[in-house]
């Protein structure tokens, strides 16, 4: 399995998880402000302050995104290109975003793939205090309670990373278990995910989130090679196979350093994380 050098000391536990509820709504984020701001004052209505969301419709005017790199100073494994800033606006495809906090306030990290106003399809990293919805957008939000993500250090990637805490300041919900997770650098994705969820006990669930692998494999047989990469699952789901084990399917859509844009689903057991892996499992009923 592939695997890379990070400029800090590996430590255990290699995933963390916290068992949370998660509950689907949907939501409408308004433009003339930032994406951030946006967010946050649709989920500050629900009293949510946490949230997984996923959109798949709406533009960006304007538009304003990294994509990956492999830094040639030693000081992290991946890192960040120069803002790319489009001019005119840039139709949403898919957007999925982690909100959470850092230092106390909201924040997100969103990853998406999208069209400029000249046609060209890209995807990467969203700023999310720069770029700014062109109209309303709508949007499937899992609202999340009992856990909240929290941007912390992390001293082995040097980056700061979300993170899973206990919050009990969210709405008391109870339609959907759930779990909201971090996988580490090299922890192999398929199987990080089945063991989170077998530790959990669950068996069957969707699964939501963004991150960066190590190369990415497809089962069409298609490879992307790089080191570095952005991503979002397209579609995730854990399930039972002929066996009654769990296993994890995963469609993703992910880009290179090249801004080259990969898509399809991924094969079992052949991908690592690069960074980090933000994740939320929720389970379905059988």
């Amino acid at each position: 399995m592939r695997h890379n050098h990070q400029p800090g000391t590996a430590f255990t536990p290699r995933t963390l998880s916290l068992g949370c509820h998660a509950e689907p709504i949907q939501l409408t984020f308004q433009p003339g402000t930032s994406v951030l701001a946006a967010i946050d004052e649709a989920l500050a209505a629900k009293g949510f302050q946490s949230a997984v969301i996923e959109v798949t419709q709406g533009a960006f005017l304007p538009l304003v995104y990294v994509t990956p790199i492999i830094p040639a100073d030693g000081l992290h494994a991946a890192w960040y290109s120069d803002t790319h800033a489009p001019s005119g606006r840039a139709e949403i495809e898919r957007l999925t975003i982690v909100f959470g906090q850092r230092d106390g306030q909201p924040f997100l990290h969103c990853h998406g793939v999208w069209q400029h106003a000249d046609g060209y399809r890209g995807a990467g990293h969203l700023m999310p205090n720069d770029a700014q919805f062109a109209e309303p957008v709508d949007a499937t939000v899992w609202g999340i309670s009992g856990a909240i993500m929290d941007q912390l250090d992390d001293s082995e990637t040097r980056f700061r990373l979300f993170t899973p805490l206990p919050h009990a300041e969210a709405p008391t919900i109870a339609p959907r278990r759930a779990v909201l997770c971090r996988l580490k650098p090299n922890e192999p994705l398929h199987r990080a995910i089945e063991a989170i969820a077998a530790s959990h006990g669950i068996v069957r669930a969707s699964l939501h989130g963004i991150g960066s692998l190590i190369g990415c494999t497809f089962q069409s047989g298609e490879t992307m090679t790089a080191a570095a990469s952005e991503l979002l699952i397209r579609s995730g789901w854990l399930a039972p196979d002929a066996a009654g084990d769990a296993r994890v399917a995963l469609d993703l859509v992910i880009v290179d350093p090249d801004r080259r844009i990969f898509e399809g689903v991924i094969v079992e057991g052949a991908d690592p994380v690069c960074i980090t892996f933000e994740l939320l499992i929720v389970e379905e009923d059988d």
